[in-house]
C-alpha cells in the first residue's frame, strides 16, 4: 500500500510522461512507435484514475484543512479518436476496407494480389487522385486504410490526402503513400503533414505487411511477428 506521498509523486511522474507523449506523439522521428505510444497513453490514463481513487480515499481520512492533489483531467485523446483507434486495432484482416490509388494498373494489381494473400479482401481501386477523393467521398462505410501513390497527373497523393483529412469521417483513417521517392526530407515533409506510413516502390510485400500490421494489428505475417 501506496503513501498519500508516495501515490503523489506517482501521479505527477506519470502526468509529466502523459503530457510529454501527447505532445510529441506525431513527430515524425517517433513515427514508427506511434501504436505503441498510443497503447502507453492509455495505461497511464487507466493508472491515474486508479491513483486519484486512492487519493481520495485518503482524503476521506485526512483533516478538513488538510489538502490531497487530484490527478484526473481531461483524456489526452478524444473520446472519437479513442472509439476510432481501438476500432481499428480490433479489426480482422476481412474487415479492413481499403482504397488503392494508383495511375499505374499494374502496381494497384499487384497491391491487391498482396492484399488478399493475407485476407484483405475489400479492395477498391482508383486510376487517379481525382477518381480516388470521389470514391472516398462516396464510400459507406468509409475505407479503413488508402494506399496512394504520390506522383500523379491532377492529383497527386498529397492531394488525395489532404482532401481525405478535410472530412470529419476520415479523421482517423490510415494513410500510406506508394512511391518511388526515396529522398529522406521529402519523406519527412510528408509525415509532418500528417501522412502515417509511406512504402517504397518497388513494392516489397513483407515491407508492405509489417507497416500495415502497425495500424493493423490483426493481419499476422511473418514479418510483423
Amino acid at each position: 500500500m501506496f503513501s498519500k506521498q508516495e501515490l503523489q509523486v506517482m501521479g505527477q511522474t506519470l502526468i509529466q510522461r502523459r503530457d510529454w507523449l501527447h505532445k510529441n506523439i506525431s513527430r515524425p522521428d517517433m513515427a514508427a512507435n506511434k501504436v505503441p505510444n498510443e497503447r502507453t497513453l492509455q495505461i497511464i490514463e487507466s493508472a491515474l484514475v486508479k491513483i486519484t481513487a486512492q487519493l481520495r480515499a485518503a482524503s476521506d481520512k485526512t483533516q478538513p484543512d488538510e489538502t490531497v492533489n487530484h490527478y484526473i483531467s481531461q483524456p489526452s485523446i478524444p473520446p472519437t479518436r479513442q472509439a476510432a483507434i481501438d476500432r481499428r486495432l480490433n479489426l480482422e484482416p476481412e474487415d479492413i476496407r481499403v482504397l488503392v490509388v494508383d495511375d499505374d494498373q499494374l502496381i494497384c494489381d499487384l497491391l491487391d494480389v498482396y492484399l488478399r494473400s493475407e485476407g484483405i479482401v475489400q479492395i477498391d481501386s482508383a486510376s487517379d487522385g481525382m477518381k480516388g477523393i470521389n470514391m472516398m467521398f462516396n464510400a459507406n462505410p468509409i475505407y479503413d486504410l488508402i494506399l496512394c501513390d504520390w506522383n500523379m497527373p491532377t492529383k497527386s497523393g498529397l492531394d488525395v490526402h489532404n482532401a481525405m483529412r478535410a472530412a470529419e469521417r476520415y479523421q482517423h483513417a490510415i494513410f500510406m503513400l506508394v512511391t518511388a521517392v526515396a529522398e529522406a526530407s521529402q519523406i519527412r515533409s510528408a509525415i509532418e503533414e500528417g501522412v502515417d506510413d509511406y512504402v517504397v516502390k518497388p513494392i516489397e510485400q513483407e515491407k508492405l505487411f509489417k507497416k500495415i500490421a502497425r495500424f493493423f494489428p490483426r493481419v499476422k505475417t511473418n514479418a510483423a511477428e
